[in-house]
């Protein structure tokens, strides 16, 4: 297994830090052994749908970062979170943006 640690920071003001299983070789899912959002959710060992715009604002960070942030964040509480519900969102963003990605190749294609 090859970890990375990483830390999301959306525009909105949640953040997560992740533990990413780079070795999991699959072009629409990502491993993360364990996600924790500022919010005090945990999810363990999921495979999530890639996001590309998580993946823009998101950033390595230091192991010991990681587990600094973890212990501190924890201290809030933790709840598990829902592995089915982010993943049908992810999806569901995905597929919207290849929707309109589509149908505006076809509006661009109709105008000439």
């Amino acid at each position: 297994m090859k970890l990375a640690y990483l830390q999301t920071d959306f525009p909105n003001g949640r953040t997560h830090i992740l533990i990413h299983d780079y070795e999991f070789s699959n072009q629409e899912l990502v491993h993360f052994l364990l996600v924790l959002s500022n919010k005090g959710t945990l999810w363990v060992d999921v495979f999530w749908p890639y996001d590309e715009e998580s993946n823009r604002y998101t950033h390595r960070i230091s192991e010991q970062q990681f587990w600094q942030t973890f212990r501190e964040w924890r201290l809030q509480g933790i709840l598990l979170g829902d592995n089915g519900k982010v993943a049908e969102m992810l999806a569901r963003n995905h597929l919207g943006r290849k929707s309109r990605a589509k149908k505006n190749k076809s509006n661009l294609a109709n105008t000439k």
